[in-house]
């Protein structure tokens, strides 16, 4: 990708608002009454992944609001890419690496964010060009104390904690050097969206834009990733 290109929309937005909500839901209607929910609570980044049925509906039908910047989440492949494009999708983030994907995701100047881990896969993926990389599920495995040693050799790569992010770690991870922090079960649980508890769902966005204001204004966090 051209390194001296204008960044895409939705990664200054990331800079600026730290989360993505990730989506995952049993049917359309819930993921959008999830989007939703999440979009009331402040957060506007919003992952629709393929693990959504008829995922890229959903992002149409969402993609025109003012109050959201839509993607897709869980892209595999060329085709799902192609159809998320199609959706109007903003950005496109995947627990993989994909060149076919990247060269898809720059055509269409979206931000692309794929999974990595070790430091390896995570210069591979930004020799790619990738703008930002998930770095999954750090959460669950290593936290932000392995951000912490991986970001003393790779300073310059802009990360996204991913998978297992939770309302008392996302500080941490940002103060590690994540540029932001994808949110899953513990903001739009699943189960929640199931059983219709939108309010529930809003109410825990709120608490993650509270906790990412109170680090800003403390001083923990920059003003910017």
């Amino acid at each position: 990708m051209n390194s001296s290109a204008p960044a895409p929309f939705a990664y200054t937005r990331l800079l600026d608002e730290r989360f993505v909500a990730v989506i995952r839901a049993a049917t359309p209607e819930a993921a959008l009454g999830a989007a939703r929910a999440v979009a009331a609570g402040g957060i506007h980044l919003i992952e629709i992944t393929y693990s959504v049925p008829d995922a890229p509906r959903v992002m149409e039908q969402l993609a025109g609001r003012d109050d959201m910047v839509v993607g897709a989440g869980t892209v595999l492949t060329a085709t799902q890419c192609r159809a998320a494009l199609e959706a109007g999708a903003k950005f496109i983030i995947a627990p993989n690496l994909s060149d076919e994907v990247a060269r898809m995701s720059e055509s269409a100047d979206v931000m692309y964010c794929p999974g990595a881990y070790t430091t390896t896969e995570i210069i591979a993926a930004h020799a790619l060009g990738a703008h930002v990389i998930k770095v999954y599920p750090v959460g669950v495995a290593g936290g932000p104390a392995y951000i912490k040693v991986i970001r003393d050799p790779l300073p310059d790569i802009p990360m996204l904690a991913a998978g297992g992010t939770n309302l008392d770690n996302v500080v941490p991870f940002l103060q590690a050097g994540c540029v932001g922090c994808g949110l899953g079960a513990a903001l739009a649980d699943p189960q929640l969206a199931a059983r219709g508890e939108f309010a529930e769902i809003t109410r825990r966005a709120q608490a993650f834009v509270a906790r990412r204001d109170a680090a800003l204004a403390g001083g923990e966090i920059g003003a910017r990733g």
